[in-house]
């Protein structure tokens, strides 16, 4: 899923909704009902599309983590074992979550 166009998507999608959170603290939006309401509204259509990508992103981190203790397990068979089933069971992770993602970002 590491195409540019997605990820950079993703980046403003995750800046679009900090700026909402912000905007829910500034004093002039909550003095207003109707613009609070709207602001709050829009934050909440995207915190799906947001946990889901910094879960992803997560997920990315302990992948390259796992690939680094199975590159450095050497010898130990035990611990070549349980680094690649950590490796595998992350791929899936990742690939169902970049489905999720996908999901997330059609058009509503």
């Amino acid at each position: 899923m590491a195409e540019d166009y997605l990820l950079n998507k993703l980046k403003s999608v995750e800046q679009t909704y900090h700026e909402l959170t912000r905007r829910l603290a500034d004093p002039d939006v909550v003095g207003n009902p109707e613009e609070l309401q709207q602001v709050a509204r829009a934050r909440s259509s995207l915190e799906d599309t947001v946990n889901t990508y910094e879960l992803w992103k997560k997920t990315q981190d302990e992948l390259s983590g796992a690939r680094q203790i199975l590159k450095e397990a050497g010898g130990d068979n035990d611990l070549r074992e349980m680094a690649s089933g950590e490796v595998t069971e992350l791929e899936e992770k990742i690939e169902e979550l970049e489905k999720q993602l996908m999901i997330h970002l059609l058009p509503k």
